[in-house]
């Protein structure tokens, strides 16, 4: 949903893979607002797999880490605000959701 005037919040999208309902995307905000990745992605009709917010707040017991939030950053990076350096991090881990759905090849590669 655009509005005219300058974006408070913009993010890159790009989708990188499929599995079955699930998809893989790069998502590079340019600003950081609250939120800003699960609202997008709402947006855009592509909800983060267990977001307890977005589209709807859903219920569930503070201790309750059966359904995590499938989102995460493989790659951190910004300029420190102290020492003016650029910092980059990267994790090595996986989502879950992603981890446990086969690879099928879509209709379109199956011809």
């Amino acid at each position: 949903h655009e509005v005219p005037g300058e974006p408070n919040a913009e993010t890159y999208v790009e989708l990188l893979e499929r599995r079955g309902d699930l998809g893989r995307y790069r998502l590079v905000p340019r600003t950081g607002r609250t939120h800003q990745l699960r609202v997008h992605l709402t947006a855009l009709g592509i909800p983060i797999v267990g977001a307890p917010v977005y589209p709807h707040v859903r219920p569930s017991a503070w201790d309750d880490f059966s359904r995590p939030l499938q989102l995460l950053a493989r790659t951190l990076a910004f300029i420190d605000p102290i020492s003016k350096q650029e910092r980059w991090f990267t994790s090595p881990a996986s989502l879950s959701a992603w981890r446990e759905t086969p690879e099928r090849p879509t209709a379109a590669e199956s011809r």
